[in-house]
């Protein structure tokens, strides 16, 4: 373990991640990452068009970025050294606008360009006259032009870029098969024939800008990841001057080994050390636990966080940019840069079937030319192999899946937010669930009320809410969850809380105190011996003990329900979580999870560690709700955010549940029929061509039957897409299961 550890550590060490500007698609993503590994130094590199980002890893010394920003500007794009959530979202979104005006001009001209063509495809059966062809031919072709110059002329930059970096992808394919149906058409016109194939092109152009588009919707999801996390930060701090005073300061003002001011309800923007002062805080943006936690001198506090109780002097550890939470954000943009197996094979397929086709292209007009075949004829065999071999099929194999499948995920309460998620759930063997706001309501409820002498249930519940009735502590919100009559203006008198301890009220000369049982007895009031497991408050009212309220971690209806139909359908279940481990051992009693199973005091690197190291044995999902759990989100198989889910959590999961756990099991279900059909198209996008290209090659097919084979391989693929809309079979309803659930500890008032 120990060798593993710093062999992980040497690896990090070797890595960094840059931001590229200026790409517009996968095939440049694919571009910028040949020519990085080229690079002097570079041992590696990765490239993701959807985050913008690239990793690169070196062995010995790293590049300098000077050399590498000098590489990649000769294809074009620009490469920085920070990664700028805002930079990447204005990009995205220029991408989709960009994209958006070219395909309605791809639509309008293509459907003018389409309407002449199909008049000449019906001449031999007499529905035009001879003499009309030509024109229609040309009218073709003059409406074809504003698709060809203006709408695919990315595609060909980006496919000569590709070109010169010896990368090769679907758009130099696109380039090439434009190219040589625009010039052979041109041929064509000015010999005066009639024969011509502006149509194809159109309609190949039309196509590839559909898929591109829908890629889009991935891209701007990843641009959100680090900004969403940060928005969850506030930007100003309340620093101390060496004189004594207090300012606000900007946070990016704020430089390490100053002092900052924490006062009761705000929360912290710098990573910093408590030098004085005691309190209570909510920790849950980092653990995912809402109980706040007692903290004193010496004890570490994280930007994110807030305070509940108490006053607070820190010296700041961390600035902006070297905060714990800014390296999470970089840590979950780079694991959602990750290629998938599908991404992977998807390249691959492309990079070989490119030079298949210019191969079997010459080939053609080769073998045509010499069989004696004029060669505008021999031109036309190389431009049918081109067209029919196009790879539409493959590059809609995907995104048709994701489309088709969507209305029927969302009707479900799914919502997809990464393609790749529909691959990932095909061989999961195991399910991790955080604990806290996933399988729990994240706040105690009222369990027991234990009143002694004269005071009866209902009035020692009533003291315990007037007492409690200003506090922020997650009990207090329990007990008001417990009224059952309209919440009432706030008993006068004076309220004064002892962080860690509890809270005294003074009202018309009476004291109450609610709290632990150890600071009654600090307050002179005789508590009768009992463990205080931090599941109860204890209460007093003018020196005399007056009884106490157990509670309970309070369990979603959902939960055991939906973990015990998992495990029946042969899940392996765990339960990860920053809690303590008798809270967790306790919750998985009540849902029949495995003690052995169950993980506690986890931070998000640990569970991001073990989501790792659990993946290297079987293909793991992680279903989570806090901000603490987007690294686990990021780096699972597959990561569902659920219910309310914080904003950044459910940019970094994969797919988010708008209800509750509940969808889970046909969220499985519909990801696995997802990558079967995504595996099926592929099989026939490649088939096709294993099929067609021979007889391309031999003459057999003419450039017109070609577009139309190319256009019916397309449709093949749509009509297996369309299987996504089917319904789900023996689909979970959300049935409300109760328990008698035991006590589980949490951190006391």
């Amino acid at each position: 373990m120990t060798a593993n550890n710093g062999s992980t550590t040497q690896e990090q060490q070797n890595q960094d991640i840059l931001m590229i500007e200026g790409m517009r698609c996968g095939s440049c993503a694919i571009a910028v990452e040949a020519l990085l590994k080229k690079q002097p130094g570079v041992s590696d590199a990765a490239v993701n068009f959807a985050a913008d980002v690239a990793m690169i890893s070196w062995d010995t010394e790293k590049p300098s970025l000077a050399s590498l920003q000098q590489a990649v500007a000769r294809l074009g794009y620009r490469l920085h050294r920070s990664v700028d959530p805002d930079r990447s979202k204005l990009q995205a979104e220029s991408v989709r606008k960009h994209l958006q005006r070219r395909l309605a001009v791809a639509v309008v001209f293509g459907m003018w360009s389409m309407m002449p063509a199909v008049l000449v495809y019906l001449a031999s059966f007499g529905a035009v006259e001879p003499e009309a062809l030509w024109p229609l031919a040309l009218a073709s072709g003059l409406f074809a032009a504003p698709v060809v110059l203006y709408s695919g002329s990315h595609f060909y930059r980006v496919g000569w870029r590709t070109l010169l970096a010896g990368a090769p992808g679907l758009d130099s394919l696109i380039f090439l098969a434009v190219f040589a149906a625009c010039i052979i058409s041109t041929w064509q016109l000015v010999s005066g024939s009639y024969h011509v194939y502006f149509d194809a092109a159109v309609m190949l152009i039309t196509f590839q800008l559909i898929a591109r588009l829908l890629d889009t919707s991935v891209r701007r999801r990843a641009s959100e990841i680090i900004r969403r996390y940060l928005q969850d930060v506030p930007e100003e701090v309340n620093l101390k001057t060496p004189d004594g005073q207090i300012e606000a300061r900007l946070a990016t003002d704020v430089e390490t080994g100053q002092h900052i001011i924490l006062q009761a309800g705000e929360q912290l923007a710098l990573d910093g050390k408590i030098i004085h002062g005691h309190g209570h805080a909510d920790l849950s943006m980092l653990t995912g636990e809402h109980m706040p936690q007692a903290l004193g001198p010496g004890s570490e506090l994280l930007a994110g966080c807030e305070l509940i109780e108490g006053e607070l002097e820190l010296i700041i550890t961390a600035s902006t940019g070297q905060r714990r939470i800014d390296r999470l954000s970089r840590s979950i943009s780079a694991l959602l840069s990750r290629k998938t197996t599908l991404q992977r094979l998807t390249d691959r397929i492309a990079r070989i079937l490119l030079p298949v086709i210019v191969i079997a292209a010459f080939l053609a007009v080769g073998l045509a030319l010499v069989q004696d075949v004029p060669a505008p004829e021999a031109a036309a065999r190389g431009l049918a192999v081109m067209i029919i071999s196009c790879p539409c099929a493959l590059s809609l194999a995907i995104p048709l899946v994701i489309t088709m499948g969507h209305a029927n995920m969302v009707s479900h309460g799914i919502v997809l937010q990464d393609p790749a998620a529909l691959e990932a759930a095909a061989e999961v063997g195991a399910i991790v669930f955080d604990k806290t706001g996933t399988l729990t309501t994240g706040e105690p409820g009222v369990n027991s009320i234990t009143p002694v002498g004269q005071w009866t249930e209902s009035e020692l519940l009533q003291l315990a809410q007037d007492t409690l009735r200003e506090s922020a502590h997650p009990v207090a919100r329990g007990l008001m969850a417990k009224m059952t009559s309209p919440l009432a203006p706030a008993p006068e008198g004076t309220r004064e809380s002892f962080a860690g301890a509890g809270t005294r009220w003074v009202n018309d000369g009476n004291i109450a105190l609610a709290g632990r049982a150890r600071w009654l007895r600090e307050q002179g009031v005789e508590v009768p011996s009992t463990e205080d497991t931090g599941m109860s408050v204890y209460l007093a009212c003018n020196g005399l003990y007056a009884g106490k309220i157990g509670f309970q971690e309070t369990l979603r209806t959902e939960s055991a329900t939906t973990i015990r139909q998992l495990i029946r359908q042969g899940y392996t279940i765990y339960l990860l979580s920053g809690d303590t481990r008798n809270a967790c051992l306790d919750l998985a009693r009540r849902l029949g999870i495995a003690p052995e199973h169950v993980l506690s005091g986890y931070s998000p690197e640990q569970k991001h560690s073990f989501i790792d190291n659990l993946e290297r044995q079987t293909p793991a999902v992680f279903v989570g709700d806090g901000l603490n759990d987007g690294l686990a989100l990021a780096g699972a198989r597959l990561g569902i955010a659920v219910g309310n889910a914080a904003s950044a959590t459910g940019a970094a999961a994969a797919v988010y549940l708008t209800e509750s756990i509940a969808r889970v099991p046909a969220t499985l279900q519909l990801a696995q029929r997802a990558r079967r059909l995504m595996y099926q198209n592929l099989f026939w996008a490649v088939g096709y061509n294993a099929l067609v290209i021979p007889l391309a090659v031999m003459g057999w097919v003419q450039p017109v039957i070609a577009a139309i084979a190319m256009s019916l391989s397309s449709l093949c693929v749509l009509l297996n897409s369309l299987r996504m809309q089917s319904q789900i079979d023996g689909e979970s309803a959300d049935a409300s299961y109760t328990l008698n659930p035991s006590p589980q500890p949490f951190p006391e008032l």
